[in-house]
C-alpha cells in the first residue's frame, strides 16, 4: 500500500492554482490583443471545462523563424501511442495520459493522469503542412508559415 504524503498532494495543489492563475491572465491578456487586432504567433489557450478535463499540464516551450513556428513540449515517459494530436478551429490541442505504475510509491513528483495542452494557430499557418516529431520525450509540433505573395512592381506604359 502506498504511503500517503501530504506534501506532494500540497505542491500538487500549489502547482495547480499556480497553472490556473496564469491561464486565466493569459486569456485575458489574449482577449485584449485580440479586441486591439495585434494579435500575431502561436498562443496558449486554457477553456474552464478543460481545467476539470486534465490532472496536469506539461511545460511548453514556442518558437518562432522566418519559416515556421514550433511548439516544444516536455513529455517524459509518454508513450508515443498515448498521445493525441490534432488541430480545429484554428486550435492546435496536445492531448495524452501518463499511466501511473502497478508498484508501490515511495515518492512522487512525476504527474500521472490526464493531460492537455491548447493552442491557438494564427491564420498565418499553412495547416496542410503541419507535421510532429517525438523524441527523446519532447514532442514538437512544427507549424510552417503560408509563403507570403510579394507585390511585383508592373510598368504601366500611358499612350
Amino acid at each position: 500500500m502506498a504511503q500517503w504524503n501530504p506534501l506532494h498532494d500540497l505542491v500538487s495543489l500549489q502547482d495547480r492554482m499556480n497553472r490556473l492563475f496564469e491561464d486565466a491572465s493569459e486569456r485575458r491578456a489574449g482577449e485584449r490583443v485580440r479586441h486591439s487586432g495585434n494579435r500575431c504567433g502561436v498562443q496558449d489557450v486554457a477553456q474552464s471545462d478543460e481545467v476539470e478535463g486534465a490532472d496536469w499540464y506539461p511545460a511548453a516551450d514556442v518558437y518562432e523563424n522566418d519559416s515556421e513556428y514550433t511548439v516544444s513540449v516536455d513529455l517524459p515517459g509518454i508513450d508515443r501511442a498515448a498521445l493525441d494530436i490534432s488541430v480545429d478551429d484554428n486550435s492546435l490541442t496536445i492531448r495524452g495520459k501518463r499511466a501511473g505504475q502497478d508498484t508501490t510509491k515511495h515518492r512522487g513528483e512525476c504527474p500521472r493522469g490526464n493531460f492537455l495542452r491548447r493552442f491557438s494557430v494564427p491564420a498565418s499557418v499553412d495547416q496542410n503542412g503541419i507535421r510532429a516529431d517525438y523524441k527523446n520525450g519532447v514532442l514538437q509540433v512544427h507549424l510552417p508559415k503560408r509563403s507570403e505573395q510579394r507585390a511585383q512592381r508592373i510598368e504601366i506604359k500611358v499612350s
